[in-house]
């Protein structure tokens, strides 16, 4: 738990050094193309995706408080999901995140082992500065990215996993996690 305390302290002085030392470029900060529109809610996204995503065989949005209650928005993006073909899902994130900035690198470079998790998901975007650390009774964790299974009630189903199952975070350790878990197999 104590290590857990000294990433959550260190971890926002090593990428503010990081974005110091290695400024973004303007060619970073553009968005990726999207092959299909969705509607958003309207807000800054935490982390570089753009706010709506869309790949061939997947979509991520990005959910706000000033959008409404957190159970309410999910329903509706579930029913997105559903008139999308695509199985619904929430990720809890942070800017201050290094592994959720890392999946988010990987899903905007197209690299293959984390495309191939991420096909054939709506995955909702939830930030942990915005919305705090679950609400207790449907959401509850400690550790961020954690995905929870979406029912098409926008519900939790119960099946949930985070980022301290996969090891480093490198594509060929959470890749394959993330897609055995967002398909059930």
């Amino acid at each position: 738990m104590r290590k857990k305390f000294l990433y959550v302290l260190i971890a926002p002085l090593l990428i503010l050094a990081c974005n110091f030392l290695f400024p973004i470029s303007q060619q970073d900060k553009n968005p990726l193309p999207a092959s299909r529109t969705t509607e958003t809610n309207s807000g800054q996204s935490a982390l570089s995706t753009p706010e709506v995503y869309s790949a061939s065989s997947f979509t991520i949005t990005r959910i706000h408080k000033k959008g409404g209650d957190i159970l309410s928005q999910l329903k509706v993006e579930a029913q997105k999901a559903k008139g999308l073909g695509l199985n619904p899902f929430i990720e809890f994130d942070a800017t201050w995140c290094p592994s959720c900035v890392i999946i988010d690198k990987n899903i905007k470079a197209k690299e293959p082992l984390t495309t191939k998790a991420f096909e054939g998901t709506y995955l909702i975007r939830a930030d942990v500065d915005e919305w705090g650390w679950g609400d207790g009774k449907n959401f509850k964790f400690d550790a961020i990215p954690i995905y929870y299974k979406l029912g098409s009630d926008g519900k939790p189903t119960g099946a949930v996993i985070d980022g301290g199952v996969w090891g480093e975070d490198i594509p060929k350790n959470f890749g394959p996690v993330l897609d055995k878990f967002f398909h059930d197999k």
